[in-house]
């Protein structure tokens, strides 16, 4: 008998239906994919992101799945429950699948509000999902896959299965792929080389979800995924969004080596704790091609923090920013305000701390309260929130704090962010100072060939691409930034042997075939959309919070 049919599908919410980053297809359903197609079970994935009913019905019942999985988080929760409602009315015979952090921490909600939902599975999921379809394969028909460890039924829990030890068991989703609706490619750029954190934040879930101890992909299976991307589609920028990518100071220095080594020059970006960085990691990291770095301060006022529970302080936070500036890497940083007994002393703290530091990106949210947190269950049991607070709230509209205070916070933080944005570039002294200090490091002449660029210095930007070239031949993201200063000074010819210079080197790139198509160059594919570099300035929680509905 065949083995068993898996799709595993995404929404973004009805209020996220036109947000770029929103509507990206979790990277976990990539891992997920991995661990059954690597086992010879067939699976697709699916993102269905502003899909009608009429469409998602019949792609349902095109696919006709077995086993049909939703990934929900609170902000999709309810996006969720229709894909789920949906599926049980395309395929009346298949097995429907939650999992992801909300259902996770609030099963009998979930279960009440799905009435089409089977099960949930629990944390992390490729153990669990891999031992469904094989009960599913040996045993059609019967109800053998309910024994599954780690599964949440209407009826109570199986045993708790343990967590992943070697995750290089999963496999790697590049090698794997079988999407539908995945216009963009550029969401491949997002990995994840570990899991679990350390610390004890009491606003957020991830140890509660992933685990205290932090588990780690070799740095082999990282450098495999990295070289895939590039020859299966030509990327050259990634996003690691592991929740402290520094953790382990020994992996991270085998990793650069592998990186500096592999060839493949790649451009990427990460996070991290402030209390989980020095100068040798940050040194390795910038010359393996990380641009850009961001922390979790979360705030500038050390009582606030200790209300948080963060477990770092002020003194972390401000040496680790600093190293980041006297190395070279962009900086970017995530700050919370709108919390309760946060006073507007606490929040001047903050915008004092934005102010010193300036970081080139800061992300900006209010409190939120998630299932599975701490404070979640502290705000439960003292009666602040009610007891259908997910129900009665919009998609992004679980604030800790509704009121003008917070309002006011967010906009004038806001304010203290965009000034601090302006004043974040290097120096051309700092940048003389890295190249002093570091010799030749390639992240060093692109920061300066685009300072250059940005103040109208072309001569002294295209000599700092000019030389990544000439140090480093096979290195693309010297030959794209000349040809986008050449087509910009009107060197129409000069630009069009760069950029095809890059197609040699990372055929398929999107940036590149974009720009082929624009410019006339020959090539089959285009792409609409631009790859994922880095976050944005964008506050997207107080972007909820600032449009959400006046009482």
């Amino acid at each position: 008998m065949p083995p068993p049919q898996t799709l595993l599908a995404y929404s973004a919410p009805r209020s996220g239906f036109g947000d770029e980053w929103m509507t990206f297809l979790p990277i976990g359903l990539g891992y997920l994919q991995a661990m059954l197609k690597s086992r010879s079970f067939p699976c697709r994935v699916a993102n269905l992101s502003g899909k009608g009913r009429k469409e998602v019905l019949a792609y349902f019942r095109a696919q006709n799945p077995l086993v049909l999985g939703i990934s929900m988080f609170t902000f999709n929760r309810k996006r969720s429950y229709e894909l789920l409602t949906w599926a049980r009315e395309a395929c009346p015979n298949a097995i429907l699948l939650a999992g992801g952090p909300h259902p996770t921490h609030l099963a009998e909600e979930v279960f009440e509000d799905c009435p089409a939902l089977n099960a949930i599975v629990q944390g992390e999921g490729e153990t669990v999902l891999l031992g469904i379809v094989e009960r599913l394969h040996a045993a059609p028909g019967s109800d053998l896959w309910q024994r599954t460890p780690g599964l949440i039924l209407r009826e109570g829990r199986t045993l708790p299965q343990p967590p992943l030890e070697d995750l290089d068991a999963v496999g790697i989703p590049a090698e794997h792929l079988e999407a539908d609706f995945l216009d963009d490619v550029g969401q491949l750029a997002y990995l994840s080389s570990s899991r679990g954190c350390p610390a004890t934040c009491n606003f957020c879930n991830t140890p509660e979800f992933w685990g205290t101890s932090i588990r780690f992909r070799s740095a082999e299976s990282v450098l495999r995924e990295l070289r895939l991307l590039r020859e299966r589609h030509g990327l050259t920028y990634f996003s690691f969004r592991d929740d402290t990518f520094t953790a382990n100071r020994d992996r991270v220095l085998k990793l650069m080596d592998g990186i500096q080594g592999s060839g493949l020059h790649p451009l990427w970006n990460c996070q991290s704790r402030v209390n989980l960085v020095d100068e040798d990691r940050l040194v390795a990291m910038k010359r393996a091609g990380c641009e850009f770095m961001q922390f979790g301060v979360e705030h500038g006022s050390e009582r606030v923090l200790a209300l948080l529970d963060k477990g770092t302080n002020l003194r972390h936070a401000r040496r680790a920013l600093d190293l980041v500036r006297k190395v070279g890497m962009n900086l970017g940083i995530y700050l919370i305000t709108g919390i309760p007994g946060e006073t507007w002393a606490d929040v001047e703290e903050s915008a004092a701390f934005i102010r010193d530091t300036r970081p080139s990106d800061c992300q900006i949210s209010p409190l939120a309260l998630y299932p599975g947190t701490r404070m979640y269950d502290q705000y439960r049991a003292e009666g602040r929130i009610r007891s259908d607070f997910y129900r009665a709230s919009g998609d992004a509209e679980i604030f800790a704090r509704v009121d003008g205070h917070t309002e006011k916070a967010l906009r004038h933080l806001d304010q203290a962010a965009q000034r601090a944005k302006a004043r974040s570039r290097f120096t051309p002294a700092e940048f003389a100072e890295q190249k002093r200090w570091l010799g030749f490091c390639a992240v060093t002449n692109l920061l300066c060939g685009e300072a250059a660029e940005e103040e109208e210095r072309w001569i002294e930007a295209e000599a700092e691409y000019t030389e990544v070239i000439a140090k480093e031949p096979a290195n693309p993201w010297g030959f794209m930034k000349r040809a986008l200063l050449r087509e910009k000074l009107g060197q129409a010819a000069k630009a069009r042997t760069d950029l095809a210079e890059v197609l040699d080197l990372a055929p398929g790139n999107p940036e590149a075939t974009e720009l082929a198509t624009l410019w006339g160059l020959k090539q089959a594919k285009v792409r609409s959309k631009k790859p994922a570099h880095g976050p944005t300035a964008e506050m997207k929680g107080a972007e909820a919070f600032l449009s959400r509905p006046k009482m």
